[in-house]
């Protein structure tokens, strides 16, 4: 009789641990870019049901994730006076825009299974770690997330999400100047006392607008035609240059 007693209490601390559900949605879906596009601010709204208090009991983890890209990183190598650019170590499908916003620190929030399995914080970005079975951190990666996290294209930050009105929470995400167009995922995670309760997800989208992206589109659909105009543009330059030193 004990045990079937503690049986249905543990069943039962289990179901409270599990009995909360997180809800998100996006006030605008779309940012739109043009030529005077320094940044953008968007605002997740979510909402938290089946939880008491959760502003005190509950963490949420926000993970901002852009379109995959191909990149090389290579080491400077001194060849005799000079340093030459060395063998590159490509890393591909990494995304071009990552960004993390927190409740609190990731490792304090989080178990490390949970940060791998889910790429929680800049440092477990799967594709980036090209060396993941050696023991310490190679340059190779440390090089590449500098120069990402410089470019503000890889970001971890703490606060950005506030509990209004008991249940309700809104996350501020920061899109910097450089933001990569293309199709962006947003994966919100909530937490209690390390274990993992509910997530959902949302879609973005970054557009060109304009003679951008009447330039961007011509670029990726018709690239021959994009590189022909491109040098008969500099012909041109070139040319009005050379009429305008003449005449000085």
């Amino acid at each position: 009789m004990k045990i079937i007693l503690s049986m249905l209490a543990a069943f039962s601390l289990a179901g409270a641990a599990h009995a909360a559900d997180i809800s998100i949605a996006l006030t605008d879906d779309r940012v739109e870019v043009d030529a005077d596009f320094s940044g953008a601010a968007v605002t997740l709204f979510g909402a938290v049901t089946g939880a008491e208090n959760p502003a005190a009991t509950l963490d949420i983890i926000a993970i901002v994730t852009g379109p995959p890209g191909n990149f090389s990183v290579r080491p400077l190598e001194k060849r005799g006076l000079i340093w030459l650019p060395g063998k590159p170590a490509m890393i591909e499908n990494a995304p071009r825009f990552y960004a993390s916003t927190a409740t609190q620190p990731i490792q304090e929030i989080a178990p490390l299974p949970d940060q791998a399995k889910f790429e929680l914080g800049v440092d477990n970005i799967r594709a980036v770690d090209l060396y993941a079975d050696t023991d310490s951190e190679h340059p190779f990666n440390a090089a590449f997330l500098d120069a990402l996290e410089s470019r503000g294209q890889y970001m971890d930050r703490v606060g950005g999400v506030s509990f209004i009105k008991g249940a309700l929470f809104t996350v501020d995400l920061e899109l910097p100047a450089n933001t990569p167009v293309g199709d962006y995922d947003i994966a919100v995670y909530l937490y209690r006392d390390g274990m993992l309760i509910d997530h959902d997800s949302a879609a973005l989208k970054v557009n060109k607008v304009g003679l951008e992206r009447r330039i961007f589109d011509l670029a990726h659909r018709r690239p021959v035609l994009y590189g022909l105009l491109c040098v008969a543009v500099s012909l041109l330059a070139g040319w009005i240059a050379g009429l305008a030193f003449r005449k000085s």
